[in-house]
């Protein structure tokens, strides 16, 4: 989420830390382009070609590898105790990071993605200085009551200029490979890119002990629909990432095709006899019973209506009506909440079936109720309808040690492996 919207979320960490910001101050420098998330750097995450320099990405998530410190252009590295000075618009600075001390650098080689623009990574040291980790500070925006033209934290948007180059530090939502944890590819673009949201900056927390904690509730305006359109497009994008490797099998994985028909259940925790284990498995009665009720009803559908246009039908006035608009809409909820799956290249998993489930299982009591009124004598209506909640009720019994834990090996359980490919006690499609 945006920085503007964290700092307003009581007890956030953003909500409480200084306003200012001076050479020497911690920082993290979050983009505003949705889905790049904090610049981000570790030792081990290396380009493989080239001087294999540490890469410097874009990551969600609040790391310490996050954090870096923002010094003047002169030699000397400032900290949280040096003279307070503040970094105006046009200023120029240089970034260290606080976990290997390496500076914030462009150089000639080229993104991985791109065969034009530059690659940005972190190199150097106090001394080994290169004016390649030089920026100039342009300030966009503030949005809070302080004058524009010094950096603030949190409400000040501004672009950075490579001092040599000329180039701008652009976010992009390009993926590096596995080898680069498949993190967002930060460059440095000569392009005209002013307009693009992976051009702005912010920073979103600081850790200076020379500034007081400030309240962000009188320097920051909630802003209800932006921030509602950005938390949709970065949900959007987090689940566009999540893709399955087809060449590794991961037993808790499992296509929408199968959910229906309850093929794959997900093991949820640790399998050793010692452990206790739960399985994502639900009652496979009520499963099965109501993914045929989704199934046949659009035939059901079409026999009431043929019905009705020939004149067979025995209801009174109305009552057709008012009996498809009700199983209707349950089918439609869950025909919504179930094919849109079909259509997503990210990974998925059997509880993405939950919220079609429950429709599915609503439609199945409305089928019951009107079966039991329609074909059965009134005498025979509710002991049919306890037989059904009954049986119902035994199979949920016997399978409650998986959704309450069992604590014993699983072999135990063996007798509730319906299905061959019920990875219960034997994991029989691992290849």
């Amino acid at each position: 989420m945006p920085s503007t919207f964290q700092a307003l979320q009581r007890y956030s960490v953003v909500s409480q830390q200084p306003h200012d910001v001076a050479f020497g101050s911690q920082i993290t420098l979050r983009s505003h382009l949705p889905g790049f998330g904090l610049i981000y750097v570790n030792e081990t995450f290396r380009f493989l070609d080239g001087d294999q320099e540490c890469i410097a990405a874009g990551i969600g998530g609040k790391q310490k590898f996050n954090w870096w410190n923002i010094v003047s252009a002169s030699s000397t590295r400032e900290n949280t105790t040096s003279p307070v000075k503040h970094i105006q618009d046009g200023e120029m600075v240089r970034f260290v990071h606080e976990g290997t001390g390496r500076y914030l650098r462009t150089g000639a080689h080229r993104p991985h993605h791109l065969d034009w623009d530059r690659r940005m990574f972190a190199d150097g040291n106090e001394t080994s200085l290169s004016l390649l980790d030089l920026w100039r500070v342009q300030i966009a925006d503030e949005a809070s009551p302080m004058p524009k033209g010094q950096l603030y934290a949190v409400t000040t948007s501004f672009r950075l200029f490579n001092m040599v180059t000329g180039c701008l530090l652009l976010a992009t939502n390009e993926q590096l490979p596995q080898w680069g944890r498949r993190m967002s590819e930060l460059i440095c673009t000569d392009a005209t890119a002013m307009r693009s949201e992976g051009t702005l900056w912010n920073i979103e927390q600081v850790r200076d002990s020379r500034f007081k904690r400030a309240n962000f509730r009188h320097l920051v305006k909630r802003r209800l629909l932006r921030d509602t359109i950005w938390l949709n497009r970065e949900m959007a994008l987090t689940n566009s990432r999540l893709i399955a490797d087809p060449d590794y099998y991961k037993h808790t994985e499992s296509g929408p095709a199968s959910w229906p028909f309850l093929l794959y259940p997900m093991r949820l925790v640790s399998w050793s006899d010692d452990s206790v284990k739960y399985y994502e498995i639900g009652n496979p009665l009520l499963w099965w019973s109501s993914t045929l009720c989704c199934l046949i009803y659009p035939l059901q559908l079409l026999y009431w209506l043929l019905c009705w246009q020939r004149g067979c039908l025995s209801w009174r006035d109305g009552e057709l009506g008012d009996h498809i608009e009700s199983s209707l809409v349950l089918w439609v909820g869950w025909a919504i909440h179930y094919f849109p799956f079909f259509l997503m290249g990210r990974v998925t998993y059997i509880h993405h079936y939950l919220p079609a489930l429950y429709f599915a299982l609503l439609l199945l009591a409305f089928e019951i109720q009107c079966a039991v009124r329609w074909y059965l004598p009134r005498v025979l209506a509710w002991p049919a309808a306890a037989s059904a909640v009954a049986v119902a009720g035994v199979v949920f019994y016997m399978f409650s040690p998986l959704t309450f834990g069992w604590d014993r090996p699983a072999e135990e359980l063996a007798h509730l492996c319906w299905l061959p490919t019920w990875n219960l006690c034997n994991d029989s499609n691992a290849m």
